[in-house]
């Protein structure tokens, strides 16, 4: 038994559904840089967006507690760090620095490690497609003591 014939179908039926949707619009969206570790009981870290495409690009930032016990990781939401702007309304080719403070006031014993999840949610580029996408950038943000 040969797979061709099947193989020919499902490629006809997916340049079908291609051809049916319209072009799909790529945007780009980068998120740099992808790690941030903050040393010497400084409290205050940067993350800079990009974002590309034909139209305006939208998107949230969010800052999640991340805690790693025995080989499972755990995002817990918190206020002890925050995000500045938390929104994003970005024309093409703008660029952005999203400023990442440490509001609590107790110090970091060892090292405190988080999440700053930023979503580029769908927007105009995605409208009338089939499939809509929310983009997710996972960027680790540890902060170290100043010992």
């Amino acid at each position: 038994m040969t797979l061709l014939p099947y193989l020919r179908c499902g490629l006809a039926a997916l340049c079908a559904v291609l051809c049916l949707n319209g072009p799909a619009l790529a945007d780009n969206f980068t998120v740099f840089p992808t790690s941030i570790r903050v040393a010497g009981g400084d409290q205050v870290a940067t993350l800079t967006v990009k974002a590309g495409g034909p139209g305006l690009t939208f998107g949230q930032v969010r800052v999640m507690r991340w805690m790693r016990n025995t080989g499972d990781d755990t995002l817990i939401a918190t206020r002890d760090v925050v995000a500045s702007p938390p929104a994003l309304q970005m024309a093409p080719d703008q660029e952005l620095t999203i400023r990442l403070v440490r509001v609590i006031k107790t110090p970091i014993r060892g090292e405190e490690c988080y999440r700053v999840l930023v979503d580029q949610l769908p927007g105009d580029s995605q409208a009338g497609q089939a499939v809509m996408f929310t983009i997710r950038h996972s960027v680790p943000l540890c902060f170290g003591s100043a010992s």
